[in-house]
């Protein structure tokens, strides 16, 4: 009961801040969102970007069918919606990647090592989501907005 009691007390306060908050909504001009989202929104200095898989924007299919490849394009994707926000990856602070294929994690880590060099934003990695055929990665960010 006394869970609930604070849960509820918790959620009514994050929910009375985004009603209160300036929220934003990100267009990326490249590419259109794959459902009813958007592709992020900006609320008390932060980006909250939607899940982004290997689509690429341009063939309007997924950009190969290896991990290394669908890694590439998503943040490349990922790029593309910070941009329209005004933010990059130095500004990214934590990192939710969503993987098919556990044994996926070594080469997708290799990759992301090539992104993320210096800096390391927190991350999880979440293993055996199954999303639809082919998709074999899906990453989600938040961002710090610099400051204007």
């Amino acid at each position: 009961m006394m869970k609930a009691t604070i849960l509820a007390v918790f959620f009514t306060a994050i929910c009375a801040a985004c009603q209160a908050a300036d929220i934003q909504i990100v267009k990326d001009p490249d590419q259109e969102p794959l459902g009813p989202y958007s592709h992020a929104t900006i609320a008390g200095g932060f980006l909250f970007a939607s899940g982004v898989i290997a689509m690429d924007p341009k063939s309007g299919k997924l950009a190969g069918d290896t991990i290394q490849a669908q890694t590439r394009q998503v943040f490349a994707n990922i790029r593309s919606v910070l941009a329209a926000a005004g933010a990059s990856l130095d500004d990214v602070v934590k990192v939710t990647v969503f993987l098919k294929n556990p044994g996926d994690f070594p080469a997708m880590n290799e990759i992301y090592s090539e992104i993320f060099t210096d800096y390391k934003p927190a991350r999880t990695t979440v293993p055996g989501v199954e999303w639809g055929p082919g998709i074999l990665i899906e990453i989600e960010v938040i961002a710090a907005m610099p400051l204007k």
